[in-house]
């Protein structure tokens, strides 16, 4: 149930913050700030993400994030679902290690 009402308040909070954001942006420009932060939620989304030492690793994060591609967002259900599989636990052991 805690969980629950976290995750809500978190969706409220996107849903108010979005369009008071877009709504500081000129008129013309609206449909550009949308359609980039579109893309780069697909591309974040389609892209696999390269490993943390790679050079492209700071310009991937940077995309996901104006993406608004983090959290719980299909690329981390995806890996999630892989390391599950895989047998990894998501959840960590009892002594903190993961």
């Amino acid at each position: 149930m805690k969980q629950a009402l976290i995750t809500g308040s978190k969706i409220s909070g996107i849903i108010t913050i979005v369009p008071l954001l877009l709504s500081q942006v000129p008129e013309p420009w609206d449909t550009l700030v949308c359609t980039v932060i579109i893309v780069c939620g697909a591309l974040a989304t389609a892209i696999p993400a390269p490993q943390p030492q790679s050079v492209w690793s700071a310009l991937y994060k940077g995309v996901a994030f104006v993406g608004l591609n983090f959290g719980w967002a299909a690329n981390h259900l995806a890996a999630t679902q892989a390391q599950t599989a895989s047998g990894r636990s998501h959840t960590p052991e009892p002594d903190g290690k993961a």
